[in-house]
């Protein structure tokens, strides 16, 4: 079920054992080849794909399209939120639906920038609504979507062979598959596993792409969108049994 198609009126008649579904994204630049629309679309179509293979149990939101991506402003045409307004929006908008009457909610990233703020939104929301349970998951980091590559560790990072993929099965009038080419530098040091810290892209690429983006085919991006769809419903039939 999709929110935004409801009347207020029908919606008091929507059980509220369903999870809610709130994909969050961003509107970023993805390299010569990919949209600055990309995150948004890919989460998008994934939820859209979640609700047809499991519309009695969810309540889908539609995309957040505004996240957090001020280390890509260097690319122009990047629309970035400070972190304490993505914060401010994960917060607010969840809230709302735990005040009508939904306290099963999960929030679907599909952007790795928007992780740290999520979690944050994570805990404020449990501090806000301790009777809700709110849980948030990134659709890319799933070993069965990553069980999928082929372009090895560094190659399916931002708009690298993942992205492209999908992207090619969702938009393939959006994707510039001549313009792809391999891109990004590998975070160096010995210890750098241990050590955190946030970097701009243009510190460690050339044309905004971490990865290999040529390693992109529409079957593959299939397989990728049918791996993340899988967990989610599982991810969700969990939820609801209350065995999270």
């Amino acid at each position: 079920m999709k929110l935004g198609e409801f009347t207020w009126p029908d919606l008091e008649d929507v059980s509220r054992d369903v999870v809610v579904v709130y994909p969050i994204a961003a509107f970023e630049q993805h390299g010569p080849h990919l949209p600055f629309i990309t995150d948004t679309a890919e989460v998008q179509g994934i939820v859209d794909r979640l609700d047809a293979a499991i519309p009695d149990q969810v309540l889908c939101l539609p995309a957040q399209w505004l996240g957090y991506s001020p280390h890509h402003m260097n690319f122009k045409g990047t629309v970035t939120a400070k972190s304490e307004t993505h914060i401010n929006m994960i917060v607010e908008t969840a809230g709302c639906m735990v005040s009508a009457g939904f306290e099963q909610i999960l929030i679907v990233n599909g952007h790795g920038g928007n992780v740290a703020n999520m979690n944050v939104a994570l805990q404020r929301l449990m501090e806000g609504h301790p009777q809700a349970k709110v849980y948030g998951t990134s659709w890319f980091t799933y070993d069965e979507v990553g069980e999928i590559r082929e372009a090895g560790p560094h190659g399916w990072g931002h708009a690298g062979e993942l992205e492209t993929s999908v992207m090619m099965a969702l938009h393939p009038e959006l994707v510039k598959t001549d313009r792809r080419q391999r891109d990004g530098k590998p975070i160096g040091g010995a210890l750098a596993g241990q050590v955190v810290r946030y970097r701009w892209v243009h510190e460690s690429t050339e044309r905004g792409v971490y990865g290999d983006p040529t390693f992109g085919t529409a079957e593959k991006g299939e397989r990728f969108l049918a791996a993340a769809v899988e967990v989610l419903a599982r991810i969700v039939g969990e939820i609801r049994q209350g065995q999270l």
